[in-house]
């Protein structure tokens, strides 16, 4: 847990957003000396795939691509949508990744979805007032939702230039079930950052999200869902202790 020596950090961002979101977090990591990749999932931030052909796959191989790039076990760190990723990705190269990071994120259990614990979290500001167009197979939050739902603690600022750059969320990759083991997945270390004041996944499920990972470590942040901006500095003292 006190072991801040170097690591080799990827960090998957969440629905809607891109690699953008970790932009106050990557500088201070670095500036430690660890390494930082990010990436943007196809059909977010400024990746050009059609909705239409996104699936969980989609989403884990560009994170593997990411990883197999890279001459060192990684630590892989997945924001809310990420844990998704992340979790069905050590499935596919344990052996790739040091540790698992969830940040106020999902840790579905073999053969679950993540719209399987996102459509029950009833107080979540996401299930509340999410809109889905089924024609085109995405979903998206009313803008005058969005700073309450992401950004209640963040400067105004912040809120502003992030409600700016998120897109579309392709539905696919949200329904599909994740397919993990204990021989692969279940060996790789996990821990969670929970965020207390999170409005988009409510601190109660993110309780059976802990439960979900069987975890290694647990860390909290007294924020909202988006601790890269509301608490950049505290965040990172979390991200080096897993």
């Amino acid at each position: 847990m006190n072991d801040t020596s170097k690591k080799h950090f990827v960090l998957v961002h969440g629905a809607w957003h891109g690699a953008w979101c970790w932009e106050k977090v990557t500088p201070l990591l670095a500036g430690m000396g660890h390494e930082v990749h990010t990436l943007d999932l196809p059909g977010l931030g400024n990746d050009p795939a059609p909705i239409a052909e996104i699936t969980l796959d989609s989403y884990v191989n560009a994170v593997k691509d990411v990883i197999v790039s890279v001459n060192e076990p990684v630590v892989l760190v997945g924001h809310s949508m990420g844990g998704l990723v992340i979790t069905q990705t050590a499935e596919r190269v344990p052996d790739r990744v040091q540790a698992l990071g969830y940040l106020a994120a999902f840790s579905p259990r073999n053969g679950e979805s993540l719209f399987d614990y996102a459509m029950a979290d009833t107080e979540s500001h996401v299930t509340l007032y999410h809109e889905v167009n089924e024609e085109e197979g995405y979903f998206t939050v009313p803008e005058d939702r969005l700073p309450a739902c992401f950004y209640g603690l963040c400067s105004e600022e912040d809120t502003r230039n992030a409600i700016a750059r998120l897109r579309p969320q392709p539905l696919a990759p949200l329904v599909q079930p994740v397919s993990i083991s204990e021989q692969n997945y279940g060996q790789v270390r996990r821990c969670y950052i929970e965020c207390t004041k999170d409005q988009a996944l409510t601190w109660p499920m993110q309780k059976k999200m802990l439960h979900n990972a069987r975890l290694d470590a647990l860390l909290t942040l007294e924020t909202d869902h988006s601790p890269f901006y509301s608490c950049p500095e505290d965040l990172v003292d979390c991200l080096v202790r897993l």
